[in-house]
């Protein structure tokens, strides 16, 4: 054998056993590609208590996730979505996470808010209009949630029913959770006020309280004003001249309670009404 055809068989020896070895190279990522196992999202415990102001690492607590290929992938988990309510205040939060190889995976488990209450109205003055004002409501009223925080622009209203002088309104209001609150309140219409008629402005004109809990009408007056002199609870005669009518109240019983306020100047006598809401 010539050395010319001794170093054509060298390397075609040399040739082959390299595109062997790329051969079983490619097999052996092709395999291992394959194999690639979605990542595995663990949670310590099946359900999660919280308070609405929880943050993000609040609601990330316990969750890790592991991966064959890429290992400990637990700082790459996100918060897929939160349902909405089954019931009031519970709910289910999804995590999801992806590994290097796009594949990924997701673990559910049961979210409470612990403080968690319907959305709440409020009132910036009472639903006492004098005869020949504009009735307009939906100035008024206002809704706040523990949640999404102020969604008034969410209030709708409808009328129930109406005579001469009063009417009943239905206010309504939904977060993004899907809890529901609705507030029925008296639209009424009274005669025009003189001058020397008080006129009570409270702190709050709607008031929300738990069952049994016991509340002192008088203490929500900011200011008496009478023509326009301005004094307070104290200066216009305290409970000498200002007393209020409880209604049908019974903290026991949950719903909503019209409270009438009134103070006395003379012959002439000042009106407003709290609602107070007694809540499940």
């Amino acid at each position: 054998m010539n050395k010319s055809r001794e170093k054509l068989l060298i390397f075609s020896v040399v040739a082959f056993v390299l595109v062997t070895m790329a051969f079983i190279a490619y097999l052996w990522y092709s395999r291992v590609s394959a194999k690639n196992d979605a990542p595995i999202i663990t949670c310590a415990s099946k359900e999660l208590h919280v308070n609405v102001d929880a943050t993000k690492e609040d609601l990330l607590t316990g969750v890790t996730a592991m991966d064959a290929e890429d290992g400990d992938l637990t700082s790459k988990v996100l918060i897929g979505s939160v349902s909405a309510f089954m019931e009031k205040g519970k709910c289910e939060i999804t995590y999801a996470v992806f590994d290097s190889g796009k594949k990924g995976a997701t673990a559910v488990r049961t979210l409470y808010y612990n403080d968690y209450h319907s959305p709440r109205f409020t009132l910036s003055d009472d639903l006492i209009y004098q005869a020949g004002e504009t009735i307009n409501p939906l100035r008024l009223i206002k809704a706040y949630d523990c949640i999404d925080g102020d969604i008034t622009n969410r209030i709708s209203m409808s009328w129930l029913d109406s005579d001469a002088s009063s009417r009943v309104a239905e206010f309504r209001v939904i977060n993004s959770m899907g809890d529901v609150s609705t507030l029925v309140a008296n639209i009424t219409t009274t005669e025009k006020a003189t001058q020397n008629t008080p006129v009570i402005k409270l702190k709050n004109y709607i008031m929300y309280v738990e069952k049994g809990e016991m509340i002192d009408p008088l203490a929500q007056i900011a200011s008496i004003t009478v023509g326009r002199k301005i004094y307070t609870f104290e200066e216009f005669g305290g409970a000498d001249k200002v007393y209020y009518d409880m209604g049908e109240f019974n903290s026991a019983e949950s719903g909503t309670y019209r409270i009438g306020i009134y103070c006395e100047n003379g012959e002439h006598t000042g009106a407003t009404e709290l609602l107070v809401v007694v809540e499940d």
